[in-house]
């Protein structure tokens, strides 16, 4: 596990005193979790993307927009184009990443493959390509050759040919796809549409008469942002069982969902300002992510770690957001140091000692013990930081328990 030696801030809820139902009563819950900052140059960087352990977004240090890439293993940030026209507006599927370029004049699509360093152009249309995504041998976007109408299309990598999705005398746009399903927004109705690339059907999801727009797809989820109700909600429709359930219920905007696994996250304005909130469809519970007073959107969700666009800067950086409790992030920490293969067993032994001590006595509520013994932790580290112990991989270790130790000490 490599973290990040940067700002870091942990936002934990104690729930010893009050039951989960009476936090829910008052509000939602704050999440478990460790934010952190993933760029700092003073220019702008937005509509991040993230898939395993690579994040993505647009760049606006180079005087124009580029894609750029961190890699959060390696603590390392890369170019992903360096062409002096516009690229804008990436995804990422696994080792591809695709976005829509101006180089040409005019908006392609182009794609990146991360593994074999090869860039390649998808579309060559001279009309405009935009709002690309991606799914294995997929990638799907938004075509504007039929103008003033705009239709959805799609290239197939394995057989290397392109066809339209949907072609209609109305607009569609926004496309989401996940295996063989394709979502969209269509003015035909103003309702969310979907389309089976195996079998070729086309349905409609929503049949509500106000606006459904925007969707996200997961497995058989599908989630969007809904105007029935005067305001921008969350809503969600299963493929399998073809029920539709509202995901929030404030009377405040709610609008650009993502969804990943049970959780879906959005933008939320109930605070007066724009953060991210997310909702467990296991447990049936709503958490607060972000609570500083800056805006927060277009939040991106891989398994526990959400990133988003943050203007607490001045500028606009990428923050990411790891889920979890604080034993999580002290047994990942021991089994980071188990994998170590070139420290002694004997300097495992004693730290992995220490920290099972911490877990003791948080579990007992003793805070104060757990504070010591992670300070001891600390101590041990750098003893053997740049000996025994490499001092980047010291580094981080000793960033996560000084954070665990301010979460601690501000209970």
């Amino acid at each position: 596990m490599k973290i990040r030696n940067k700002i870091v801030v942990f936002i934990f809820v104690s729930l010893l005193i009050l039951g989960m139902e009476t936090i829910e009563a008052n509000g939602p819950i704050l999440a478990q979790g460790i934010e952190e900052q993933i760029t700092t140059n003073e220019s702008g960087q937005y509509d991040p993307a993230i898939s395993g352990d690579i994040i993505i977004w647009t760049d606006l240090r180079n005087g124009n927009k580029d894609i750029y890439m961190y890699n959060i293993s390696s603590d390392t940030e890369y170019p992903v184009t360096t062409n002096e026209s516009n690229q804008t507006n990436p995804a990422i599927y696994e080792e591809l990443i695709v976005w829509e370029d101006h180089r040409n004049g005019n908006w392609d699509i182009y794609m990146y493959n991360l593994t074999s360093g090869i860039e390649e152009q998808i579309t060559t249309n001279e009309s405009t390509q935009s709002e690309p995504v991606i799914h294995g041998n997929l990638i799907v976007w938004t075509d504007y050759r039929n103008c003033p109408l705009c239709d959805i299309y799609m290239y197939n990598l394995t057989s290397e040919s392109e066809s339209p999705v949907a072609e209609h005398d109305q607009s569609q746009w926004s496309p989401a796809i996940y295996e063989d399903i394709i979502v969209w927004g269509d003015v035909r109705t103003f309702n969310i549409y979907m389309y089976n690339t195996t079998s070729g059907a086309e349905d409609q999801v929503t049949k509500n008469e106000s606006i459904q727009q925007t969707p996200a797809i997961y497995e058989d989820l599908i989630v969007w942002e809904d105007h029935r109700n005067g305001n921008w909600d969350i809503y969600m429709y299963n493929i399998t069982s073809g029920t539709e359930n509202q995901v929030t219920t404030n009377e405040s905007n709610q609008y650009y969902p993502a969804i990943y696994g049970d959780r879906i996250v959005w933008v939320d304005n109930r605070t007066g300002n724009n953060d991210i909130f997310m909702y467990n469809i296991t447990s049936g519970t709503e958490h607060q992510i972000t609570t500083n007073e800056h805006t927060q959107s277009y939040p991106s969700i891989y398994k526990n770690k959400i990133v988003w666009t943050d203007g607490r800067n001045g500028n606009i950086d990428i923050y990411m957001f790891t889920l979890g409790t604080p034993d999580e992030f002290i047994e990942n920490l021991k089994e980071d140091i188990g994998n170590q293969e070139d420290i002694d067993d004997g300097i495992k032994t004693s730290l992995k000692a220490k920290l099972d001590a911490a877990l003791k006595s948080i579990s007992k509520g003793n805070d104060n013990a757990a504070v010591n013994q992670l300070n001891a932790f600390i101590n041990s580290v750098e003893a053997q930081s740049g000996k025994a112990i490499d001092e980047d991989v010291a580094g981080d270790w000793i960033a996560l328990a000084r954070n665990l130790i301010n979460d601690l000490e501000s209970n």
